[in-house]
């Protein structure tokens, strides 16, 4: 090198690459956790639209609950949401496992009144009641029971 050029040396680099690697080291494991917080929040979105195409059909058929969720039957629930129902999206422990969005509403609908699993999958749905929530009562990243959404 010339007298007078100026430049970094190997040291300096390393320790720039050094902080560089700890800063991300720190950074992802909160990008994570922010995605995850991302889906809880997309899934309580999905059920509160769920409500209330509920709702609007208990106010159309003037009392009467939808038997099933089902967007292809003869007094279709799909004039009252989407194509699809909208999948459960959290996939903390599991629960979003086999739901999907899909124009046949292929998303299985428990229809009876059966406990609420730690494992469930997918949404649980009283036609009874006309209540749908989370089919489990695993936790999310603030420790609140995915069942109780909406609540």
């Amino acid at each position: 090198m010339k007298r007078g050029e100026q430049g970094f040396t190997l040291i300096e680099l390393m320790i720039v690459v050094a902080i560089i690697g700890i800063l991300a080291a720190v950074a992802l494991p909160k990008f994570a956790a922010s995605v995850e917080r991302s889906r809880e929040a997309a899934t309580r979105g999905n059920l509160n639209t769920i409500r209330s195409a509920i709702s609007l059909y208990y106010g159309d058929r003037e009392g009467i609950h939808p038997d099933e969720l089902n967007t292809q039957a003869e007094y279709a629930f799909s004039r009252f949401i989407a194509d699809f129902i909208p999948a459960v999206k959290a996939t903390h422990s599991g629960i979003g496992a086999g739901t999907s969005e899909s124009p046949s509403g292929t998303v299985v609908f428990h229809t009876t009144d059966e406990d609420i699993t730690a494992t469930g999958t997918g949404w649980l749905y009283s036609p009874a009641t006309g209540n749908i929530l989370v089919n489990s009562i695993a936790t999310d990243s603030r420790g609140v029971a995915y069942s109780t959404y909406g609540y």
